[in-house]
């Protein structure tokens, strides 16, 4: 199927039968996400309570921390003086995957995606994704 679209001086082909929902489907990485949005979203679930210190459990109410506190950046309690970041004592703490990687994984994982399927779109080893798989088993 042929559709012709005027575009300026020059029509452009357009081949419906190239573009294919399974296509799209393969195409589909984390870089197709925007990494602030899968950011709020994720550390949103995770502190559904608020910001607050994994040290002493004090809430964070300035303006200034709150806006580094949901950025992912690091900060320090004035209560305790514990210097630590939105996912520090969280089954994320320690993890070297983005927080697109992390969201597309997740999805995967809810779709069911094979380990190797979902391993090869975000570019690491499929033992990572089982061990991801487990880790989120265990957190939620």
């Amino acid at each position: 199927m042929e559709l012709t679209e005027k575009t300026g001086h020059s029509e452009m082909m357009i081949r419906a039968d190239r573009l294919q929902p399974g296509d799209v489907a393969a195409a589909f990485t984390p870089e197709f996400l925007d990494l602030d949005r899968c950011r709020e979203w994720i550390l949103n679930q995770i502190h559904r309570n608020g910001a607050c210190c994994p040290g002493c459990g004090s809430s964070i109410k300035d303006e200034q921390r709150l806006a580094r506190f949901w950025a992912g950046k690091r900060l320090s309690c004035p209560l305790c003086g514990k210097k630590f970041t939105a996912i520090t004592g969280t089954f994320l703490s320690g993890s070297s995957l983005d927080f697109r990687d992390i969201f597309f994984l997740m999805q995967a994982l809810g779709y069911g995606a094979r380990a190797t399927d979902t391993a090869k779109r975000i570019g690491c080893d499929p033992k990572t994704v089982t061990n991801w798989r487990n880790k989120l088993a265990r957190a939620l």
